[in-house]
């Protein structure tokens, strides 16, 4: 069996912002301080064989506080850094409602159909997402891993783990910064099995209800 915790990243400075970070590789916040402590704590009896990130530093800042103190090693891979989204990318979201209404209309409906200028698209995200889940478990296979990634990146990696196609983003959830999901394999063949998504009781107050079910922590 193999096992991959999908993490989203914790709270960096576009989140508190509100703007549509995509690419730019901002700092996480002094909440996301906090969040990293909350995510060593959560992963330090978790015996992970390997961490992999997306190259921008709020998603490595992420890894290594999984990482913590021990000795596993920490891989970026290109593939699964967030959206490289044009003339979205800086801008606050309200006003990129208020700006680009159809897009934004697509981007929340149809995200699988998105693209504004300068961007990719949706579809070239989800495939290089893809890939890099099918590469992860083809080298992987039998192991336990935590990749980091970002909102919309993560929900591609997610979907595509669990064997649904670009039209199937809708599916899956959204996950909240610091949030965890943990999918299960057969060896390296997809579709994986999610034993919970968006886990957030790290860092929450409370149990997390999700889905109408209670999720253990781990």
């Amino acid at each position: 069996m193999t096992t991959i915790y999908f993490v989203r990243h914790v709270q960096a400075a576009g989140n508190i912002q509100r703007t549509f970070q995509g690419a730019i590789d901002t700092d996480i916040s002094p909440q996301g301080e906090i969040q990293c402590q909350n995510l060593t704590d959560y992963f330090e009896d978790v015996e992970l064989d390997k961490v992999i990130s997306s190259p921008l530093r709020r998603a490595v800042r992420t890894g290594a506080a999984i990482v913590g103190g021990r000795e596993i090693p920490l891989y970026t891979d290109e593939r699964i850094k967030e959206i490289s989204a044009g003339v979205w990318e800086g801008q606050p979201i309200d006003q990129l409602e208020r700006d680009y209404p159809e897009a934004f209309r697509t981007w929340q409906s149809e995200p699988w159909n998105f693209a504004v200028e300068g961007s990719e698209t949706m579809r070239q995200v989800f495939a290089r997402c893809a890939a890099a889940v099918q590469d992860i478990l083809a080298q992987n296979a039998g192991k336990t891993l935590a990749v980091v990634s970002h909102g919309c990146a993560l929900r591609s990696c997610i979907a595509a783990a669990l064997g649904l196609p670009v039209e199937g983003l809708g599916q899956v959830e959204w996950v909240r910064n610091g949030g965890v999901s943990k999918l299960v394999f057969a060896g390296d063949q997809i579709p994986g099995k999610a034993e919970f998504q968006g886990y957030t009781g790290h860092i929450d107050t409370g149990t997390i209800l999700h889905g109408g079910t209670f999720y253990s922590r781990k």
